[in-house]
């Protein structure tokens, strides 16, 4: 997939969550969303690494964004299952999963520290911003925003790691 086009697919995709949740409207913006995937895979000659890498990234985001629910960190808006972090979130790490070998594939060519620095200071921002457009309740307390970045300093080498592993099994024919 063309990599401006994938990254309009991602953007148009968080945009679409985060309005949706602060306006009520969560299911068309999952249905929404869920085309995107599948336009996505459609066009994506690596059908089978994206998504073993979305179905990883998805259980991943899962954890993580429950537990920084769990812990307080930022409460998130929307529907979900339980106690877990709603369905609009694990739609944005399946979506996110899904730049790794597009429009973020200079990621997987460049040293992880690389990742992780973007993971530390970006990783932090987009939660602060889904706050503000309210699709969560966030405390801007210096604690929180270490916590979400240090996470990400982690998260995002983690991510670009198994996009390459995933890759190279695709490479050697392995399913």
């Amino acid at each position: 997939m063309n990599i401006v086009t994938n990254a309009l697919i991602f953007q148009m995709g968080w945009w679409t969550c985060i309005v949706g949740v602060a306006m009520n409207h969560e299911i068309p913006a999952l249905l929404f969303c869920c085309a995107l995937v599948w336009i996505h895979l459609y066009c994506s000659a690596i059908r089978t690494t994206e998504i073993k890498l979305a179905f990883s990234a998805w259980i991943l985001g899962v954890v993580i964004d429950t537990a920084f629910q769990y812990a307080s960190v930022i409460k998130f808006y929307g529907w979900a299952l339980g106690e877990f972090s709603p369905f609009w979130l694990w739609m944005l790490w399946i979506l996110f999963a899904l730049t790794l070998n597009s429009s973020l594939s200079i990621l997987t060519k460049s040293p992880l520290i690389f990742s992780a620095l973007l993971g530390l200071i970006l990783g932090p921002l987009t939660y602060i911003a889904g706050a503000k457009l309210g699709a969560a309740a966030f405390d801007n307390t210096l604690k929180h925003i270490a916590i979400l970045g240090v996470t990400w300093m982690l998260v995002m080498p983690a991510l670009v790691r198994m996009a390459q592993l995933f890759s190279i099994e695709t490479d050697r024919g392995l399913p």
